[in-house]
């Protein structure tokens, strides 16, 4: 095939000054912008509240409630329909299993089923994005998984499998590993929600270190192929994942993280605290810089002390988001980026986060400190009305913060 046929059929995110970064390099780099996000929520959450039990409760009992109430019976059917899932399979067990393996492969979680019966359904992971939030992450998605099981269960919310991430990389293990039992065959006492990362019954599997993988069967593959034949596009996958990808990992725990916070006050303070110091460290050190510029293709002529720099990145954050942006202004003395606030804040419409702007608007403003010049800000305006424009420009506060 000619070379400008191949380059006509790849799809690519273009920087501002023409860089075209692949599709599945433009996939995974988003997924793992979205991790980071959701790294400094949780840093929030631990300041919010000291004590690790109460935090992870509070997150877990959100989301397996928030998962629940989401799956409607209309949402069952067309997943049943859209997996292709024989009426002969137990629904109990096989509703938990693929939408936890399907989730897993959709933000780029790379590993693979081990077992998949009525009985027992065993998931290892080699690597994903989140590895670096926590162990809190780990126990709620277990109450995720939990949620996914109960769904079809006999009794709703009876808990009819006993499910345990015996082995969690957040908390330094070297994978990954979800098992779910059936306690009637296995004779297990109902789980709370500290209770998840036990010890299975049967023994694991342990996939050599030589057949492990970094990335998933997207990446790998261009397609993600469900046990009964199904399969998913690359580019639906990364679709979904800029949509829902940000409900599980920020929506959901936000819930419960503002309830944390006695006031609005407290709770927005100390979240700039942590955006501000993740911003600030973003660039620190002079080879991330140089990292940058040769991921978006920055021109030499372009110097360091030049707001294209941090205005190029945030053009390219919303363009691997599928944010719609438009350059209104890009020089040597301002950027400026128009984007719809609703499209901002709603990744996905039936969940906004309006924290996307509170976050971003920190995190950019800290982060132009050292990616640029500490003369340099960035904020929003008109963040209330239908459309809001992001600067990137010099501004003098004697309390800069």
């Amino acid at each position: 095939m000619p070379l400008n046929d191949k380059l006509n059929q790849t799809k690519c995110v273009t920087t501002v000054w023409g860089k075209l970064i692949p599709e599945r390099e433009a996939y995974s780099y988003a997924l793992r912008h979205i991790a980071a996000f959701t790294a400094n929520i949780f840093q929030v959450m631990r300041i919010l509240e000291p004590d690790f039990n109460k935090r992870t409760e509070a997150i877990c009992e959100t989301s397996y409630m928030f998962n629940m109430s989401a799956c409607s019976d209309d949402y069952k059917a067309a997943f049943y329909g859209e997996w292709n899932i024989p009426e002969f399979c137990d629904r109990c067990a096989w509703l938990g299993g693929i939408v936890g393996d399907s989730g897993d492969e959709y933000q780029n979680m790379a590993g693979r089923v081990i077992q998949f019966t009525r009985d027992r359904v065993e998931k290892e992971l080699d690597a994903w994005p989140w590895d670096i939030v926590g162990a809190e992450l780990c126990n709620m998605t277990t109450a995720m998984f939990t949620a996914n099981f109960d769904i079809e269960s006999a009794v709703p919310g009876e808990n009819e499998v006993s499910l345990n991430m015996c082995e969690a990389r957040g908390c330094g293990d070297r994978k990954c590993r979800v098992v779910a039992e059936r306690r009637d065959t296995f004779n297990l006492p109902k789980q709370g929600w500290l209770d998840h990362m036990g010890t299975p019954v049967m023994p694991i599997h342990d996939t050599p270190e030589e057949r492990t993988v970094q990335d998933g069967q997207f990446i790998r593959n261009g397609c993600y192929s469900q046990a009964f034949g199904e399969e998913k596009s690359l580019e639906w996958a990364y679709r979904w994942s800029m949509e829902k990808g940000w409900v599980w990992c920020v929506a959901f725990p936000l819930i419960a993280i503002r309830e944390m916070a006695d006031t609005e006050e407290e709770f927005e303070r100390i979240f700039k605290i942590v955006f501000a110091t993740a911003g600030k460290n973003e660039f620190i050190e002079p080879f991330a810089k140089e990292g940058l510029r040769s991921w978006l293709g920055v021109p030499h002529e372009i110097g360091w002390n030049d707001p294209r720099l941090m205005g190029g990145y945030i053009k390219n954050i919303l363009d691997t988001q599928f944010v719609p942006s438009e350059l209104d202004a890009f020089t040597k003395d301002e950027v400026r980026i128009k984007v719809n606030v609703e499209t901002f804040t709603g990744r996905f419409e039936m969940a906004p986060i309006d924290e996307l702007i509170l976050g971003y608007e920190t995190l950019w403003h800290n982060m132009v400190k050292t990616l640029v010049s500490p003369e340099w800000s960035c904020w929003f305006e008109d963040k209330d009305e239908e459309e809001m424009t992001i600067v990137v420009g010099r501004k003098i506060d004697k309390r800069m913060v």
